[in-house]
């Protein structure tokens, strides 16, 4: 097939398996069938017309001649066919052919076989597999490796990455069975699994593979797939359904009426994985603005700003802006925090100061909690004034102070560093509220600590002035992900000094796995419930802003399920059935590194005790907000924790007069015994700190 219509799919399906279209977010569903001679040419002719998006192919271990190769273009191999090496003997002699083969063709994919149990092949198989994949890796091609639901079968992959050096274009393509419904206890059985989809998500999980098989027939007599696959994959399209790819391993099972199975008989499987797609709970998250939003940032790693030093851009500030629920809890604090401290009061002038004001978000925030707030005398009157360091930023902030009606008469502009400004500069007394918005990713990361004490030590302040936020938490869990280890890894060959282009010296091994780093987790599995490392109040409680937390972490049987990426809120439906594996501690894991987030309390009445909340915490996630992805402190070398072991974080929060940085490390105990433990990563702030 070389006609117009297969183009659309050649940009948007598995072209270098990138993420699907954000126009359409569609799922990705190719098909497997068995064919006496391979024949991706017809296979895929009859699969498009039945709307699949790719098919597999044999690759071929003789150089024998095939009819699909003149009747395919370039462009259908490099994005319609996905390469399938199926088990033999002989793999070790005929791999290296076959995978040269699916490089001369340009093809994405390569499909290999199980691994091996026994231990001496299965090294040997994990030897061939890190050369295909180096090789694959020239080209973009990706190897993905046949593994099943089963703790064995993760535990061999996870074992294969690690000896490929953790390889970034080697991951999982999941075969579902139905092992479970053998089970003397199914319950138990399924509650394994949902545990092990979690665990899966983290160990590079690339495509899920439904052998028609595994389908039930429903009363109409078309495929249907149990309840447990269901709420299985379900799981697996909610978490990564923007870039998981599904196969339907044929023939049909199913013997369907006259022309409703489509040329290739397999139609009413593809119809009913694209029914679940449209499922109102799974559209809601994946066709969201908000999944629109993310999809550029899913698993990309971003070095922390330098708070004090950077100035965000035009575009950066206009995005975050956006969200729809950081600046509408804002506004209720600002409200609470008026009406409690202004009913009754007459002939008074409210000096409400915007520490970083930005674009103007919180003085918008600030005028609306003004206009509607009630009961308070015609007396009392407000003045706002918005600070801000950033000139390009205060250009815009006059704008509006000069020609939006709203801020005019009301607002004044002042450019300068918060911890510099002057009583005089401000032409008041003293602010009666402080609002600001510099929190970072792990709460106190972009310095807000000392941004905001700083402020409280130049006078402008009073002992009464209410700051909002006014108390934060920073969260920490562990991690387990192959994606954000890898990504980590591969930050070494960026440039240490983007801004020096191609002259500045690559970051190098150490520093880039001992820099934080902001994402949106995305093909990651936390482990474990975060716990609180440390807080700060404002006004300040503490002589000191450094910090330390020794965080133990025990064995849990369902491995965080319902953590989810360590983004967003807590699945108790999913924690609920993992609970009830029968289990009484965790299977073995790997962990990658740990995950920072935080709780804020902007404010709490001292009328009623109502209060206002900001988390990025699964938790009590902030559910719609945006503003905040979770920071990843990776480690240097992944950590293993055994069946029922704990772990122990230590984290630190360090200062000096010109810095500010992290160290962090981890020790592993099995029982009251130590059991391995990783370097402290980060001393004295020789890979990464934050000028002060």
């Amino acid at each position: 097939p070389t006609s117009d219509p297969l183009c659309g799919f050649a940009s948007q399906s598995l072209s270098h398996l990138t993420a699907m279209s954000e126009e359409t977010c569609t799922l990705v569903v190719g098909l497997h069938l068995p064919q006496s001679e391979p024949d991706a040419a017809h296979l895929l002719q009859t699969a498009r017309e039945d709307g699949f998006d790719y098919v597999t192919t044999d690759l071929p271990h003789a150089l024998e001649p095939r009819t699909d190769v003149t009747a395919l273009e370039s462009r259908w191999w490099r994005s319609s066919v996905v390469g399938l090496v199926p088990e033999s003997p002989t793999i070790h002699q005929d791999l290296i052919k076959q995978m040269e083969w699916a490089h001369h063709m340009n093809i994405p994919a390569v499909i290999l076989p199980p691994i091996p149990k026994n231990v001496v092949k299965a090294t040997d198989f994990a030897r061939l597999v890190s050369s295909v994949a180096l090789t694959a890796s020239t080209n973009n091609g990706q190897v993905w490796i046949k593994t099943f639901l089963n703790e064995e079968s993760l535990s061999a992959f996870e074992k294969l990455h690690r000896q490929c050096d953790g390889a970034v274009n080697i991951g999982i393509i999941l075969t579902l069975d139905n092992d479970h419904t053998k089970a003397s206890d199914p319950t138990a059985a399924v509650a394994n699994m949902v545990a092990l989809v979690h665990r899966t998500i983290g160990c590079q999980l690339k495509a899920v593979c439904f052998p028609t098989q595994i389908f039930l027939t429903n009363k109409r007599g078309y495929p249907a797939l149990s309840k447990t696959h269901q709420v299985l994959f379900s799981e697996m399209l909610r978490r990564v359904g923007r870039t998981i790819r599904v196969l339907v391993e044929g023939p049909s099972a199913h013997t369907i009426q006259g022309n409703a199975g489509g040329g290739t008989a397999c139609l009413p499987y593809l119809q009913y994985i694209r029914h679940m797609r449209q499922r109102t709970e799974i559209t809601r998250i994946l066709d969201s603005a908000e999944a629109s939003l993310e999809e550029a940032y899913l698993d990309h790693l971003q070095r922390p700003l330098q708070p004090l030093g950077d100035h965000l851009e035009f575009g950066t500030y206009e995005t975050f802006e956006k969200d729809p629920v950081k600046y509408d809890q804002y506004e209720k604090a600002i409200s609470l925090a008026l009406r409690d401290n202004l009913t009754g009061v007459q002939d008074k002038v409210v000096n409400i100061l915007i520490a970083g004001a930005g674009r103007g978000p919180l003085v918008t925030s600030t005028i609306n909690a003004i206009k509607n707030i009630q009961g308070v005398a015609s007396s009392v009157t407000f003045r706002v004034y918005a600070i801000e360091k950033n000139p390009s930023a205060v250009v815009y902030l006059q704008s509006l102070a000069r020609h939006d009606v709203h801020w005019k008469g009301l607002v004044q502009v002042i450019h300068s560093d918060m911890r510099n400004i002057s009583s005089e500069a401000l032409s008041i007394q003293r602010a009666d509220i402080v609002v600001s918005e510099l929190l970072g990713s792990f709460g106190d990361n972009e310095l807000s600590p000392e941004c905001l004490d700083g402020l409280h030590e130049t006078g402008v302040v009073k002992e009464s002035t209410i700051y909002i936020p006014c108390h934060y938490t920073s969260y920490i869990a562990p991690v387990s992900s192959l994606r954000l280890y890898s990504e980590a890894r591969a930050q070494a060959y960026f440039p240490n000094s983007p801004s020096d282009g191609l002259d500045s010296a690559p970051m190098g091994n150490l520093k880039v796995m001992e820099t934080p780093y902001v994402v949106r987790t995305h093909a990651a599995c936390q482990t474990h419930m975060e716990q609180a490392c440390w807080e700060f109040f404002h006004p300040s409680t503490s002589a000191t802003r450094e910090r330390t937390a020794h965080v133990e972490f025990k064995s849990d049987k369902t491995n965080g399920a319902g953590a989810g990426s360590g983004y967003g809120p807590v699945d108790q439906a999913i924690i609920s059935m993992a609970q009830a594996s029968g289990k009484t501690c965790a299977e073995s894991l790997t962990i990658h590194g740990f995950l920072g987030t935080f709780t804020a309390i902007l404010y709490t009445s001292n009328k009623d005790e109502s209060t206002v909340v900001l988390s990025t915490c699964p938790a009590n996630y902030s559910v719609g907000m945006f503003s905040w992805f979770p920071l990843y402190f990776p480690l240097k070398e992944p950590l293993f924790i055994p069946a029922g072991g704990n772990v122990s974080v230590s984290i630190w929060r360090r200062t000096e007069e010109s810095k500010v940085w992290y160290e962090w490390g981890a020790q592993v105990f099995l029982g009251d015994q130590p059991h391995g433990c990783s370097a402290i990563h980060n001393p004295n702030g020789r890979s990464y700190h934050v000028r002060l």
